[in-house]
């Protein structure tokens, strides 16, 4: 059995994941900043963007624990799982409460259309970027574990 594990991320998609949240956290961070809005506005909108940010990075983690959690209890049914379902619950309300207050503040704003679709796009590349952040950083994290165990074993079977 001499199978070698292949990393799940190439070190091209692990840079462009961060180089698209940087990206659009850049993004948003400018258009607020050239806005000509009063600072509790700016504040607003800057508030919603973290808010939207974390909630995704959480949601993705709760996501994909509840997952492998839910796996292992059909091979252990004693396996405690990693997050309750009060955390389940409040991962899933921050990221709710983050997209409504953003989409209620922006459809009520006195914006032109074409500045709230700059925004839209943005946070959905934000949102979207920092899922892929997470997962990447979690995946290569997994991967340098395994490949330096298999590294081991290698070892002790030669020496």
């Amino acid at each position: 059995m001499n199978q070698t594990y292949r990393k799940r991320n190439s070190t091209a998609f692990t840079l462009v994941s961060y180089f698209a949240l940087g990206a659009g956290l850049f993004l948003f961070c400018l258009g607020v900043y050239n806005d000509n809005w009063e600072l509790n506005v700016k504040g607003y909108y800057l508030l919603c963007m973290v808010l939207i940010t974390i909630s995704c990075i959480l949601m993705q983690k709760v996501v994909r624990d509840n997952s492998e959690d839910k796996e292992m209890r059909l091979e252990n049914p004693r396996h405690r799982m990693r997050n309750t379902a009060a955390f389940t619950g409040m991962a899933i309300a921050g990221l709710v409460i983050g997209y409504a207050m953003f989409f209620i503040g922006l459809y009520n704003a006195p914006f032109q259309l074409n500045v709230k679709g700059y925004y839209i796009a943005v946070i959905l590349l934000i949102s979207y970027s920092a899922i892929g952040v997470q997962k990447v950083t979690r995946d290569n994290a997994e991967d340098k574990e395994i490949l330096a165990e298999q590294e081991a074993r290698r070892e002790f079977h030669q020496g």
